[in-house]
């Protein structure tokens, strides 16, 4: 496929946006309800940055697991609400910058 064209076949995509935890968060919630509609087992690519990465990573990872019927998943909740959920809870930034910026030998991402 030339460069450029990309994404330009039919079928359904999703954008997931960034915006960190919360980002993560709103996305959950959107393809929650998309998944309730039968639509999420629809779709056939995904494009996202940031926040919305972090959702469609933990998606495209679970997806052969998802196990939909007529386009919904029954599994949802459990695989990729309740993971994210947890996830988003942790306060991973103010440890590792500390310890990146009083460690020398160790940079901020290096402690992530």
């Amino acid at each position: 496929m030339p460069f450029g064209t990309e994404g330009k076949g039919p079928g359904i995509g999703v954008a997931l946006s960034g915006g960190g935890f919360r980002a993560t968060l709103f996305h959950v919630g959107a393809l929650w309800r998309l998944n309730e509609l039968g639509l999420l087992g629809k779709i056939e690519r995904f494009s996202s940055v940031s926040g919305g990465s972090i959702t469609a990573g933990l998606l495209a990872k679970e997806w052969d697991r998802l196990d939909f019927r007529n386009g919904v998943s029954a599994v949802f909740a459990t695989r990729i609400v309740e993971p994210l959920r947890q996830f988003c809870r942790l306060r991973i930034d103010t440890l590792a910058i500390g310890e990146g910026l009083l460690t020398p030998w160790k940079t901020v991402s290096n402690a992530v």
